[in-house]
């Protein structure tokens, strides 16, 4: 009976990799495609890690396991919350696999805590804290023996580049250990395994990668392109390993969750639907107060931009998300500051999410006259500094989601142009409408990567169109002789003759 084991590269993306793999740089993910099928792999809207990898896992659309980001909007209390693995609808495939009766492993998914059971071992990965992670629970005492972490310690900070990739090597080098002995010690149909350091260096690095960058320092580049380089080749060698040990007879697919490209801006929507009169805050004492020192700079993004010169923005991470979120509402401008009777639309969550206030936009008729009027715009918004459109793509719900879960999804969508992002994972992060990327110099892009490879299949094929992100979960139980639910979106790439199905 055929195995599966799937290594996913978070952020990983051919427009990197296919110059040092055809080089021969990376021999591992070389012989890989040269047996088998490969191509980009369509992310989800938004292309956005927890979306993503939530829709890898069931299958399903998030109009139907429910997912957008970190961060979800709770309609009940009005409040945005941290999204956990609770939070999303529909069956994992792991779960699946386990109730046929599949012997499986999972290392470092992101969005899979608190850890559900299975019928074998699930290690939560991002953004799991550093207790109660893994199933069994008798796992964690030994994982944190041998030195396993979910996450990094340092946070990328400019000038510390060097302790940053080394943590992150380190990271990555120890996650390949334990995934290796826990696939040597344990009987598994199913193997799965995130490697996450590909997203960070990419989201802190890209800089260095690319000539035409605003913040594209030649000194630099040469040293940290090599040390981008020597990640990759590390990293193939412990992929070259994990292959080696999980056999002939076993289905291999790398890939990633989305792609990767260059940061220059942000777009903060939350203060351009302010400046739009979509948005209103309140008139108390304690708004106004916050409002003037908003418009005086004193902002989250200017805050962590001076700990990041201070050497401390690693604070943030150790807070987590729910701690750090409750400290910035009392110190800066949050929804607790919005005038919700008065305020038609909002922005939560990153890559351009926006929501249509139902309570004040009542009636089907003015619901379409405010999300259009909204989306017209978005493809109008503009550079000030260019003059240029930033936006390529605006979409309603309708267009890009379907199933129960509807209600939760944004009632607006947009991608933007390649250097632009929304980062709005914070309500009001800064007082302009477009800031510079002081950080990062990264971003999701909407194609990943996608690699199945066997001995029975002839390659290199390159799939065309590229598959949905929607199409792994059915590939993966059609290979493993699983039924498929009917209420997942995607359809199996390859059967197990080897096929190329459909």
């Amino acid at each position: 009976m055929a195995k599966v084991m799937v290594i996913g590269l978070d952020g990983g993306t051919f427009d990197l990799l296919m110059p040092w793999i055809k080089a021969g740089e990376l021999p591992t993910l070389r012989s890989l495609m040269e047996h088998g099928f490969y191509g980009y792999l369509r992310s989800t809207i938004p292309m956005f890690t927890p979306t993503a990898w939530s829709t890898f896992m069931t299958g399903m659309n998030p109009g139907k396991h429910g997912i957008t980001g970190f961060i979800v909007y709770d309609r009940r209390s009005g409040r945005p919350v941290v999204a956990s693995s609770l939070n999303r609808r529909g069956e994992e495939i792991w779960t699946i696999l386990s109730k046929h009766g599949k012997h499986v492993i999972v290392i470092n998914v992101p969005m899979t805590y608190p850890p559900k059971p299975v019928n074998g071992i699930l290690i939560s990965g991002f953004p799991a804290p550093s207790h109660g992670f893994t199933y069994p629970p008798e796992l964690e005492p030994w994982l944190k023996r041998v030195g396993y972490r979910v996450q990094a310690i340092i946070e990328y900070e400019e000038g510390r580049e060097e302790q940053f990739v080394r943590e992150i090597r380190e990271l990555t080098r120890k996650r390949g250990e334990v995934a290796l002995k826990l696939l040597r010690k344990y009987p598994w149909d199913f193997f799965m395994v995130v490697f996450m350091g590909t997203d960070r260096l990419q989201h802190a690095l890209w800089r260095f990668l690319d000539e035409r960058h605003p913040r594209y320092d030649p000194v630099k580049a040469r040293r940290y392109r090599q040390a981008i380089l020597d990640y990759y080749r590390e990293l193939d060698r412990i992929l070259g390993r994990l292959v080696a040990e999980a056999g002939p007879d076993t289905y291999v697919i790398v890939m990633s969750d989305h792609g990767f490209g260059p940061l220059h801006k942000f777009i903060h929507v939350n203060e351009w639907l302010i400046r739009c009169g979509f948005l209103r805050l309140r008139n108390g004492f304690s708004t106004r107060l916050k409002r003037a020192l908003y418009a005086l700079g004193l902002t989250p993004e200017n805050i962590y931009y001076l700990m990041a010169k201070l050497g401390v923005a690693s604070i943030r991470r150790r807070l987590g998300r729910a701690r750090g979120h409750r400290l910035l509402d009392r110190l800066f401008l949050s929804f607790k500051d919005v005038d919700w009777e008065h305020t038609l639309a909002f922005s939560l969550g990153s890559m351009g999410q926006i929501y249509i206030n139902r309570r004040v936009v009542r009636g089907l008729r003015a619901y379409l006259r405010v999300r259009r009027y909204i989306a017209e715009l978005l493809r109008e918004l503009r550079d000030p500094e260019t003059g240029e459109r930033v936006i390529e793509q605006v979409f309603v719900k309708e267009q890009v989601y379907r199933g129960p879960l509807m209600y939760r999804m944004p009632d607006i969508v947009f991608l933007p142009k390649p250097g632009y992002v929304s980062f709005e994972e914070y309500e009001f992060a800064s007082n302009r409408v477009f800031s510079t990327s002081k950080t990062i110099s990264g971003t999701h892009r909407p194609y990943g990567m996608l690699i199945i490879s066997h001995p029975s299949l002839r390659g290199p094929v390159k799939l065309e169109p590229p598959p949905r992100m929607e199409d792994l979960a059915p590939t993966i139980l059609e290979l493993l002789g699983v039924p498929v639910p009917r209420a997942m979106d995607g359809k199996p790439l390859i059967k197990p003759s080897g096929a190329q199905a459909g």
